[in-house]
């Protein structure tokens, strides 16, 4: 994520250069959300995300949701790309295994693609490892916090573990980011009433 400055010092010179200590390399910034790419005033993602809090009909929020995607793919390798088609497709076909496989593959070659992660916590939740995708969901919303698909995914493995008060503050993540989501608030109000029961 971030280049480090390690500041080392220069000996003075004529002196014999002591022996240096091993950089300790400090954590990188954490970005809220994924860099956009294109040239200097073209959309990025936070334009399209802020965008996307303030769409007005589904139709449009389905339009942002795919072009926001699509810019959060743009940094993969054309053998990235190959390997999360083939996750898709081992999904679909019920192989979660072998989905979590390729996406362990492409973990190898860009583990700093946020994206990879949350793709990953899905395959992991289709083969029931609810840590597992826990864990990758950390680290994908680490990376870009305003992922509203992540946090989707996230709500349905607090579904998953029994925790409904979780999923239904998950999904209420996804209705901050994205208020036109597909069934979003019909899956709020489920959501509550398996936290909260009804109102009295």
């Amino acid at each position: 994520m971030a280049a480090l400055s390690l500041g080392i010092c220069a000996p003075a010179f004529g002196a014999p250069a002591p022996a240096a200590p091993p950089p300790v390399a400090s954590p990188p910034s954490r970005p809220s959300t994924p860099a956009g790419s294109g040239p200097p005033g073209a959309p990025n993602i936070q334009m399209l995300t802020a965008q996307l809090a303030h769409a007005s009909s589904r139709p449009a929020a389905a339009d942002l949701e795919a072009r926001i995607e699509q810019m959060r793919q743009h940094p993969l390798s054309p053998t990235t790309r190959l390997l999360l088609r083939r996750a898709q497709a081992d999904l679909a076909d019920r192989k979660s295994l072998d989905a979590v496989a390729d996406l362990d593959d492409a973990l190898v070659l860009q583990p700093e693609v946020g994206i990879l992660w949350r793709d990953r916590a899905q395959a992991r939740l289709a083969a029931q490892d609810l840590d597992g995708a826990v864990a990758d969901l950390g680290v994908a919303l680490h990376r870009d916090d305003s992922d509203a698909v992540a946090w989707q995914i996230l709500s349905s493995v607090e579904e998953q573990r029994g925790d409904w008060k979780a999923a239904y503050q998950a999904w209420q993540r996804v209705l901050a980011l994205d208020p036109m989501a597909a069934d979003g608030r019909r899956q709020a109000e489920r959501l509550r009433l398996k936290a909260f029961g009804q109102p009295t």
